[in-house]
């Protein structure tokens, strides 16, 4: 799986500076990218369209039933579709960046899928922001605001969308300490140069 390309893995959870990183490297080392949150609605449509009920379910929620649900069951939901969401990331870099080095970034690649394809841990980071400076900085995205509009109370989404990825990156970035994985842990008091000079240093490309 995954042979004849050379692949670094940008994993974690959301709003800690991945993208940005990624695009930093893309620019600095000529890097094909693949940012995965492009392609959510064309895994969800591809997983609707071959009856795999996770992107079923997703498909059909409305805003109030995504994020009024409890936040234990969105939790185990957002990894179940993450486990889905790999197997079309697969299909998509065998088929489209063979001969390539690619930069795979997004909070889809868990930890567990890069132990379990006997990739080597010094081709895969997980980065994951602290508690508050995730708050802070989603705070401040302007498409937040448009996004939860259609939910009937929006302070009550964001909440429990936050507490949401809060556990998530604590369980990601449990599981990649397990691992004996790369973590770097944002929390506003080092520059976006600082953690991308960390990253390549750890990629093995400085």
């Amino acid at each position: 799986m995954l042979e004849g390309m050379k692949i670094y893995w940008i994993g974690g959870s959301p709003c800690c500076g991945k993208s940005t990183i990624s695009e930093m490297l893309v620019k600095e080392f000529g890097f094909e990218m693949y940012k995965c949150d492009d392609y959510l609605e064309r895994y969800i449509q591809l997983g609707v369209e071959n009856g795999v009920e996770i992107m079923k379910k997703v498909k059909s929620m409305n805003l109030d039933e995504t994020w009024f649900r409890d936040i234990e069951e969105q939790v185990e939901d957002e990894f179940k579709f993450y486990r889905e969401a790999l197997k079309i990331i697969v299909a998509d870099l065998e088929k489209n960046y063979k001969g390539k080095s690619v930069l795979v970034e997004g909070a889809v690649i868990l930890p567990e899928f890069i132990k379990n394809n006997g990739i080597d841990n010094s081709n895969y980071i997980c980065m994951v922001p602290t508690k508050e400076f995730q708050i802070d900085n989603y705070s401040k995205r302007e498409w937040v605001k448009y996004y939860l509009d259609g939910c009937s109370d929006t302070k009550k989404a964001f909440e429990n969308w936050m507490k949401r990825d809060v556990e998530y990156a604590k369980i990601v970035k449990e599981n990649a300490k397990d691992y004996g994985m790369n973590v770097i842990v944002v929390d506003g008091s080092k520059s976006i140069e600082d953690n991308y000079l960390r990253v390549k240093k750890l990629f093995g490309l400085v």
